[in-house]
């Protein structure tokens, strides 16, 4: 499943790769593409595995902001 965030804060590649490197760790999420040009962070993970709840507090845990 795939799931686009809309993700304030992030200003350039380092805000990026933070943000990939984060989500790449939880188990389940098998790819991300954060874009701090868009303000978005595309997760494709195994909703089975994985809740869109944690993949939020992961990203908010390395100091962005998730829109709802």
């Amino acid at each position: 499943m795939k799931n686009e965030l809309q993700v304030s804060g992030m200003r350039c590649g380092g805000c990026e790769l933070l943000v990939k490197e984060a989500l790449e760790e939880v188990e389940g999420v098998r790819a991300v593409d954060a874009s701090s040009l868009r303000g978005t962070v595309v997760v494709d993970y195994e909703p089975e595995t994985v809740g869109i709840a944690l993949i939020v507090t992961v990203i908010e845990e390395q100091g962005f902001k998730v829109k709802s």
